[in-house]
């Protein structure tokens, strides 16, 4: 569920027409971790990637987002620093509403603690997932991870569900705990078996319900084939 899905349409139309249009270049910075929290943005079209950015310096990759998300809310509800940075993976279109504007709006329509409640599910889906992958086989990890992204921006065509990734594959492999010598030839056997298909960029998942099988780490889930 994403922000436009919780609230009701009205809702959701009343943010768009407070905000203001801004329109962002692929690889863009919308937010970035660490700045004040000082506005929202609602994604109306386009990819964007979740980072974050260890004490280490590591960055990685957390999830991506699409259409139907308000960027930077958690930040503005409990008034602390960004905690991740937003970067564009496609063009995208977001109206901006500043923080103080966003905080009577969510008053406005009785919207905080619905809002509240699915930013505090969104860290524990982030948390849940960590765990799951903690305990998977490789396979299964980079399965996770593929369904995982179909489910939150995958478009449907007539080919499949299509993820725009907008990380590499070595990107992709940390994400799911593993490294790229090892993610390079299971991504070349879930095409070969038609599961999906690798594009520059991008994946096309053909075969959801075999890729969330193998997610799941199911003794039928073609685990020969991997």
């Amino acid at each position: 569920m994403n922000f436009r899905e919780l609230v009701p349409k009205q809702a959701w139309i009343d943010l768009i027409n407070r905000g203001q249009r801004r329109n962002y270049r692929r690889d863009a910075v919308l937010l970035r971790q660490g700045e004040s929290a000082a506005s929202v943005i609602a994604l109306v079209e386009g990819t964007v990637k979740v980072l974050q950015t260890a004490e280490s310096g590591d960055t990685l990759t957390l999830t991506l987002r699409g259409p139907g998300e308000a960027l930077g809310e958690m930040g503005v509800i409990l008034d602390l620093p960004r905690s991740a940075t937003i970067r564009a993976v496609s063009g995208c279109v977001g109206y901006v509403l500043q923080a103080h504007a966003f905080r009577g709006y969510l008053d406005r329509h009785q919207l905080s603690r619905a809002v509240y409640q699915l930013a505090v599910e969104r860290m524990q889906q982030v948390e849940r997932m960590r765990a799951d992958l903690a305990r998977l086989a490789p396979a299964a990890r980079l399965a996770h991870v593929l369904a995982h992204l179909a489910g939150e921006v995958g478009r449907p065509t007539d080919a499949g569900l299509l993820v725009e990734l907008g990380m590499s594959r070595e990107e992709l492999a940390v994400m799911a705990g593993m490294g790229r010598s090892s993610a390079a030839p299971l991504l070349g056997r879930l095409q070969e078996a038609g599961i999906l298909s690798l594009g520059r960029g991008q994946v096309m998942v053909k075969n959801l319900h075999r890729l969330e099988e193998m997610a799941l780490g199911a003794a039928n889930a073609d685990d020969d084939l991997l």
